[in-house]
């Protein structure tokens, strides 16, 4: 029976994995090759655009098959600001700029027509679920955040008309006032002016 070149063996099980995107430890359990020969295929596959490397370890099919998933392979943290107000559904246009909410430092990496950019929120990088495969900030810790730093949210009206349009439940409005209490320092009034727009009181 054919069997494949080790190069298409390789690209094929990073194509195959979830999202298009794996790490050298996922690959070197395959054991499609000898560690040496492996690194040395992903390099050409790489040189020759036929992969994406994403940071060390971490590859991703080309083309990019989950944006966010990427996004988040990049950089650890989990997916926030317009990013999350996509992902829950309360704007519908893709942004371009995915951001990627860390405890970290901040930084930026252009992949293809998307820029990941990872914002550094420091302690105040908590308050996140599961979305699929993703890890999103909840409903209410993404209007915090864009409130917070709203040059990488969406203009601050449609900020309010979405969360007006979608509103928060009884459980999620103590989870924003645990968040604008903790962390809102002198942004708190703006914070509650906010609140009471998207209430209507």
């Amino acid at each position: 029976m054919f069997k494949k070149k080790i190069t298409e063996q390789v690209l094929d099980a990073i194509e195959k994995s979830p999202g298009g995107i794996a790490s050298l430890d996922v690959l070197m359990s395959l054991r499609i090759c000898g560690s040496s020969t492996l690194k040395t295929t992903i390099s050409r596959l790489n040189k020759t655009d036929r992969i994406i490397h994403l940071k060390r370890g971490t590859y991703s099919s080309n083309p990019i098959r989950d944006a966010f998933l990427c996004a988040q392979s990049t950089f650890n943290g989990y997916l926030g600001f317009s990013s999350a107000l996509y992902l829950h559904g309360l704007i519908t246009e893709l942004p371009f700029t995915i951001s990627v909410v860390t405890a970290g430092k901040s930084g930026k990496k252009q992949m293809g027509e998307y820029q990941f950019k990872a914002i550094s929120l420091k302690e105040k990088a908590v308050g996140f679920e599961k979305i699929g495969n993703k890890v999103v900030s909840s409903r209410a810790k993404t209007l915090f955040d864009c409130l917070y730093l709203p040059e990488y949210s969406i203009e601050r009206q449609k900020l309010i008309g979405a969360y007006r349009d979608a509103g928060l439940s009884k459980k999620e409005w103590p989870e924003f006032d645990l968040y604008v209490e903790k962390f809102g320092g002198n942004k708190m009034g703006m914070m509650e002016k906010a609140k009471k727009e998207i209430r209507g009181d």
